[in-house]
């Protein structure tokens, strides 16, 4: 109801605030290229090879007069030939080769609508190394970049934060990526300009860098230090969420990087379209952040759905919560609702902070009521939901719809799951430096064997952080405020052991209770 009155009323303000992307690395710039796509698409910008002098230009559609939502938190105006407003992404391209920049410069839909001063890059090549990416090759494209940066700040009317979209496995992604966060994290204010973070990380069993243990901890220890929230994905889920839900038999990168698109375009849909509730990346980052530095976070989205099988499903609320939920639309190789299991020393997931963001239109009271129902009590997901974070998932509605649907939704959420993909990490690490394999490649570019063992112990840090607010339990016992008798919970036992120790809790409890209200009598029958 809230939601439709906001669109007859129109915009709440003139602006937005603006949000300075940058893609680097291959796999950086081609998820990028897909975003970049996809924010076309949704607010009307015409990508049409046919007319070179429109490109960039709002399309007609013959419904509305002017840019669909908050057009300039990602865009820049210039000028067309024919004097109209052509708009070009507020994008920096960085890269280490230049013949991959190229093909996205080439891109028939959206390659001439980079600025040719924002694509920076050299042919020296990173060698898939961190250390040469980060001393070797990257002191000069940073500096560059910093003074692009410093520009477009210049030009903004209220800088809103910087996003990266980079990989966690390759030397520039890692490399180049930690040194300009580090140059801009030096730069701008930590606490008015918001760093975060859009990582493709090692998926299990799927790579083709064989230094990727040492730059993937290398770049987890750049994004604790440097950004303030990162969302991850990698390529083995991203691979069975196109296979198994979108139904197609041999998925390509191109479908891979459209499924990070579409939760890019979900998580800041809520930035750039008006709603019920106004939000951006300072919330967004308070919302979902509970914890310092366990600011590592999944996604899942629906409908994944194919086009032959989205006929047989209704895109209502409760669906597309449930869907949301599921681990099997989750974009990271992670399990947000494992059970857990003692026997095996399996950690039982907890949700610590979620934000849900909608698209198309809903009305906040079915939202809000699905939220509430599985995180009330006796829930089937009420367990996963700790009390000690009450009512802890935000939500954001925005009339911006997909291309191809209706309505849709992305899910964060800060989950202890996550730290599945920092042992992923550890492990892999640890197997390759047991022989000291490939560590004077690191060396001979200024990292030593001391800054390999940090970042590796700073990412078990990461994990144990996560692993030990696995552990933190619920009460056990209700608030009886004063009350005689203390109430078991219910909700909190998991197990025979936890009855067990609850029971004798109780009974420790009575006995205390009892003792106390028979030496309070005493001393007032003597008249102490």
């Amino acid at each position: 109801m809230l939601h439709e009155q906001s669109e007859q009323s129109g915009k709440f303000a003139s602006s937005g605030r603006e949000i300075i992307h940058i893609q680097v690395g291959k796999a950086g710039n081609a998820i990028g290229n897909v975003f970049w796509k996809t924010l076309c698409q949704e607010h009307g910008v015409n990508t049409d090879t046919k007319d070179d002098n429109m490109k960039g230009c709002l399309m007609d559609d013959g419904e509305s007069k002017g840019p669909k939502g908050y057009i300039d938190v990602f865009f820049n105006e210039g000028r067309a030939m024919d004097r109209k407003v052509r708009y070009v992404p507020r994008a920096i391209l960085l890269d280490t080769n230049m013949g991959d920049l190229a093909t996205i410069a080439e891109d028939s839909a959206v390659g001439d609508l980079y600025r040719p001063e924002d694509i920076i890059g050299n042919d020296e090549s990173s060698g898939n190394c961190y250390a040469k990416a980060f001393h070797t090759e990257g002191p000069d494209l940073a500096d560059r970049c910093l003074e692009m940066v410093r520009k477009e700040v210049e030009k903004c009317n209220c800088l809103q934060g910087v996003q990266f979209c980079h990989s966690a496995s390759g030397g520039t992604g890692t490399g180049l990526t930690g040194l300009v966060l580090k140059t801009l994290r030096d730069y701008l204010d930590k606490q008015s300009a918001v760093m975060q973070s859009f990582v493709l990380a090692p998926a299990p069993g799927i790579s083709d860098v064989v230094l990727e243990p040492y730059n993937a901890c290398l770049c987890f220890q750049d994004l604790l230090e440097y950004t303030d929230q990162v969302f991850l994905f990698d390529n083995k889920a991203l691979s069975e969420i196109c296979q198994k839900a979108l139904e197609q038999d041999m998925p390509k990168m191109a479908n891979l990087n459209e499924v990070i698109a579409r939760c890019m375009s979900g998580i800041t849909s809520c930035l750039r379209y008006t709603g019920p509730l106004n939000a951006d990346l300072r919330k967004l980052q308070t919302n979902l952040v509970p914890f310092k530095n366990a600011h590592f976070l999944i996604n899942g989205l629906a409908p994944l759905n194919s086009s032959s099988a989205g006929k047989y499903r209704r895109a209502s609320v409760l669906d597309l919560t449930q869907q949301m939920l599921s681990k099997d639309n989750v974009t990271v190789k992670c399990d947000p609702l494992n059970p857990g299991d003692e026997f095996h020393g399996m950690l039982k997931a907890r949700f610590l902070a979620s934000w849900t963001s909608w698209k198309g239109k809903f009305q906040t009271k079915e939202v809000d009521q699905a939220l509430y129902e599985i995180q009330k009590d006796g829930s089937r997901y009420d367990k996963f939901f700790p009390d000690w974070i009450p009512n802890s998932v935000a939500s954001n509605i925005s009339g911006s719809k997909h291309k191809e649907k209706e309505r849709s939704v992305v899910f964060t959420t800060n989950n202890t799951s996550v730290h599945e993909v920092f042992d992923r990490s550890i492990k892999n690490w640890d197997s390759t430096y047991k022989s000291r394999a490939f560590v004077h490649v690191y060396e001979q570019d200024g990292i030593s064997v001391q800054d390999l063992m940090e970042s590796r112990n700073i990412v078990q840090y990461i994990s144990d952080a996560y692993c030990e607010f696995a552990r933190w339990e619920d009460k056990f016992f209700e608030d009886m405020s004063g009350g005689p008798k203390p109430v078991i919970r219910e909700r909190a036992i998991d197990n025979d052991e936890q009855r067990s120790i609850a029971q004798e809790l109780k009974v420790t409890q009575l006995c205390v209770l009892t003792r106390c209200s028979e030496m309070s009598q005493s001393l007032f029958g003597s008249g102490l």
